[in-house]
């Protein structure tokens, strides 16, 4: 049974309009005026800090709790899309785990389609990971955390990472996680009703911007039809009843099937993302520390 805090929640989002999704330049500006001011309302955890720098050549935000261990570190790709988002809208949300965790997290600003295509974003989070690694941070000692698009992008990082030869992180987890861009999961259709944040449209209006000239079924774009040998243990959230819901149970079968470790957790009565509305909504923290736990497991003590 969801929380009051849930149910309050949810009747005032399915009491909004929501904005109709569209490819271009129109589309663009309103997802991305819309998910900064979504996302940069959350708070810093308490004492936590930010900093900007410079990832080997990608623009990120260090998010950093004093006091916090330093020969770790959470790689945090953001959502929106492909199109959206920022690392400076999302430092607040990757502050929790940042907090939560003991260890500062790394939020990389990679390039926003159209303007920059795939595998854009794909070669900036290689690069961030490269660059933690030069830095002298052990790949056992570092973790990726993703959401929606971001999920898809932390699970294409772990695959380019392996093409490329390089070792894998100790761990990664991904959230309400994007991971087929031709948008052909059964759950479109079936929840298409009761996801209030999520749909087909707003997947397909990121997949056109973001694809460009190509192949929605490549795998760094999909990861959902790649070759998921040799990857890090993974967990993955989804909503029971979210249309991305098939995405994340394909994907983690995948990944078992392939010989590799994968936990599938899905949430009962919930939202796509619901773990954006932490610390107020109780299921929202509850996601938050099991990710937590989940990924400091792997990275050890």
């Amino acid at each position: 049974m969801p929380s009051p805090e849930f149910e309050a929640l949810l009747t005032a989002i399915r009491a909004s309009p929501r904005p109709e999704p569209a490819a271009g330049a129109d589309g663009v500006r309103r997802a991305r005026e819309s998910m900064d001011l979504a996302l940069g309302a959350i708070p810093l955890a308490d004492g936590v800090l930010t900093g900007e720098t410079d990832a080997g050549g990608c623009p990120a935000v260090w998010v950093r709790p004093q006091g916090s261990a330093m020969d770790r570190v959470l790689l945090y790709l953001h959502g929106g899309g492909y199109r959206a988002g920022s690392a400076q809208a999302f430092a607040g949300f990757a502050s929790q785990f940042a907090a939560v965790m003991g260890m500062p997290a790394l939020v990389p600003d990679y390039r926003l389609a159209p303007e920059h295509p795939f595998p854009a974003a794909v070669e900036d989070a290689v690069q961030a990971y490269k660059w933690l690694l030069a830095e002298g941070y052990s790949p056992g000692r570092v973790v990726l955390l993703g959401d929606t698009a971001g999920g898809g992008l932390a699970v294409a990082t772990m695959l380019a990472v392996r093409d490329l030869g390089l070792p894998q992180p100790a761990a990664a987890a991904c959230l309400s996680p994007l991971f087929d861009l031709t948008a052909s999961g059964e759950s479109y259709e079936k929840f298409a009703e009761d996801d209030p944040i999520y749909s087909r449209a707003q997947a397909l209006a990121a997949a056109a911007d973001y694809l460009g000239e190509a192949d929605p079924h490549e795998p760094l774009a999909s990861p959902l039809f790649a070759d998921l040998a040799g990857l890090a243990p993974l967990m993955v959230h989804a909503a029971d009843r979210e249309v991305l819901v098939d995405d994340a149970r394909v994907l983690v079968a995948g990944v078992l099937a392939a010989g590799g470790r994968a936990n599938l957790e899905v949430w009962p009565d919930l939202m796509h993302f619901w773990h954006v509305f932490v610390p107020d909504i109780p299921e929202s923290t509850a996601a938050v520390l099991g990710v937590a736990e989940f990924l400091l497991t792997y990275i050890g003590a």
